[in-house]
C-alpha cells in the first residue's frame, strides 16, 4: 500500500508539473521559450520510475488537465508532448541506443504534427502553411513599395522573388522534417540531461566527431544530379518535388558531416576546444565547402588519410 501511495503522490506530482510547464510554456512569453522544451520531462521521469500502464494513464491524465486548465487551445500541445514524454521514457526503459531514442522522437513529432495540422484545416479551416506564406508576400510587398520609393527597385525584382517563393514553396517539406528532427534532437538532448541528473541511467549519443554517414548517401546524391542534368522538370511536377527536397535533406546532411570531419580532424591535432568552436563557425559560414568536405569525407573517407598522416 505503501509503494501504491507513492505512485500516486509522485503522479500528483508529475501531472500538476506537467500541466504547469504547458501553460507556462503557451502563455509566458520570455519563460515559455524556455519552459516549452521540458513539458514531456514529468511524463519522462514517471516511466523511467513505474510501469507502462500506470505512465500512460498519468500521460492520459496530464493531458486531460492542462485541456481543463486552458481549454481546447492546449489539447493539441499537451497531446504532441505526452506522447513525446511517454515514447523516450519508454525507450529508454527498453534499453534501446540514444539514435534509436532519437528516431523515435523524431518520428512521433513528425507524426502527431502531421496529425495536429491536418485536423487544425478539417476542422477549422486554418493552414498555418498558407498564411506564413502570406505573410510574406505581404512582407516582399512592403520591401517592394520601400524600394520604389526611393529608386533602388532591381528591374527582375518581381521575377527573382517568384522563383524565390516557388523554391520555397516546393522545399517546405524537407524544411518541416529537419526542423522537426532538430527540435526532437533539442528535446532529447535537455531531458534526458536533467534525468541524467536526477541520478536515472540515460543512454549516450557517441562523439559527434565519429558521425559517419552511409556511402549510399552519395550515390543517392549523384543520382539526383545526374537526373537533374538528363531530365528536364517542370516545376509542381512529382519528380521536381522529390529530387528538390532530397536534395535539400542531403545537402544539410553532408554539411553535418562537413562539421563532423572538423571536430574528427581537430580532435586528431589535439586542438583546444576554442579553436574548434571558431573552425566551426567559419564552416557556417562557408557552408558549399564544408558540404563539399562533408561529401568527400563520406565517399572518400579521407579520416583514413588524416589518420595515416598522423601515423608518419
Amino acid at each position: 500500500m505503501q509503494d501504491n501511495a507513492r505512485k500516486i503522490t509522485y503522479g500528483a506530482m508529475m501531472i500538476a508539473l506537467f500541466a504547469v510547464l504547458l501553460a507556462v510554456s503557451l502563455y509566458t512569453p520570455l519563460i515559455g521559450n524556455i519552459t516549452m522544451f521540458f513539458i514531456p520531462l514529468p511524463i519522462i521521469l514517471y516511466r523511467l520510475k513505474y510501469d507502462r500502464a500506470s505512465s500512460l494513464l498519468m500521460a492520459a491524465a496530464g493531458i486531460m488537465l492542462s485541456m481543463l486548465i486552458g481549454g481546447i487551445l492546449l489539447l493539441p500541445f499537451a497531446f504532441i508532448h505526452g506522447i513525446i514524454g511517454f515514447v523516450v521514457g519508454e525507450t529508454v526503459r527498453m534499453g534501446k541506443t540514444k539514435f534509436y531514442i532519437f528516431m523515435a522522437t523524431g518520428l512521433t513529432l513528425l507524426l502527431t504534427t502531421i496529425v495536429m495540422y491536418v485536423g487544425a484545416v478539417l476542422l477549422f479551416g486554418f493552414n498555418m502553411i498558407d498564411e506564413l506564406l502570406t505573410i510574406m508576400e505581404d512582407s516582399q510587398e512592403q520591401v517592394k513599395s520601400m524600394m520604389a520609393r526611393y529608386g533602388s527597385l532591381p528591374d527582375n525584382y518581381d521575377e527573382v522573388i517568384s522563383s524565390t517563393f516557388l523554391a520555397y514553396q516546393n522545399t517546405i517539406p524537407s524544411i518541416f522534417m529537419m526542423s522537426v528532427f532538430m527540435l526532437a534532437f533539442i528535446i532529447l538532448t535537455l531531458n534526458l540531461g536533467v534525468a541524467k541528473r536526477l541520478k536515472f541511467e540515460v543512454p549516450k549519443f557517441p562523439p559527434f566527431r565519429e558521425m559517419k554517414l552511409p556511402v549510399i548517401t552519395v550515390i543517392l546524391y549523384g543520382a539526383i544530379l545526374l537526373i537533374s542534368l538528363l531530365m528536364e522538370m517542370q516545376p509542381g511536377t512529382n519528380l521536381y518535388l522529390i529530387t528538390g527536397n532530397a536534395t535539400v535533406i542531403l545537402r544539410f546532411l553532408f554539411l553535418l558531416q562537413g562539421i563532423s570531419f572538423i571536430h574528427y580532424y581537430m580532435n586528431e591535432m589535439k586542438s583546444p576546444k576554442v579553436v574548434t568552436v571558431i573552425a566551426t563557425i567559419f564552416a557556417l559560414l562557408l557552408t558549399p565547402v564544408t558540404t563539399l568536405i562533408g561529401i568527400l569525407d563520406t565517399g572518400a573517407n579521407i579520416r583514413a588519410w588524416v589518420k595515416k598522416d598522423k601515423s608518419k
